[in-house]
């Protein structure tokens, strides 16, 4: 549950910092669009997310397990991230914040 709880965030994360870097998306979270810097810096950010992510989930398990765990973790932050978007596009920095913090969480449990 640990490493579900650690990839899912992660992974929730980085669609949060993938949907920052559209403009559409920019533009209801930001209620403006960002300069070029900082969209690319949002992209940067999301994708390295998913990749540490799928890094992890690989490392948890072997190659063909790891890869399968975390398309259907990345499946469930879609979900997630798109609902937060839908209806709470305006707190969606928090519900970041919250994701970082579950992931320091069970990072530090997964690490003791």
């Amino acid at each position: 549950m640990i490493w579900f709880l650690l990839i899912w965030s992660l992974t929730s994360f980085g669609l949060i910092a993938l949907a920052s870097g559209m403009s559409k998306h920019q533009k209801q979270i930001f209620a403006q669009e960002l300069d070029v810097h900082k969209t690319y810096l949002a992209i940067s950010i999301g994708w390295i997310s998913l990749l540490v992510g799928l890094i992890a989930s690989i490392l948890q398990s072997n190659i063909s397990i790891g890869i399968s765990y975390w398309i259907g973790t990345l499946t469930l932050s879609a979900l997630f991230v798109c609902l937060c978007l839908t209806y709470i596009a305006n707190k969606i920095t928090q519900v970041a914040i919250v994701c970082m913090i579950i992931f320091i969480t069970t990072l530090t449990l997964q690490l003791i």
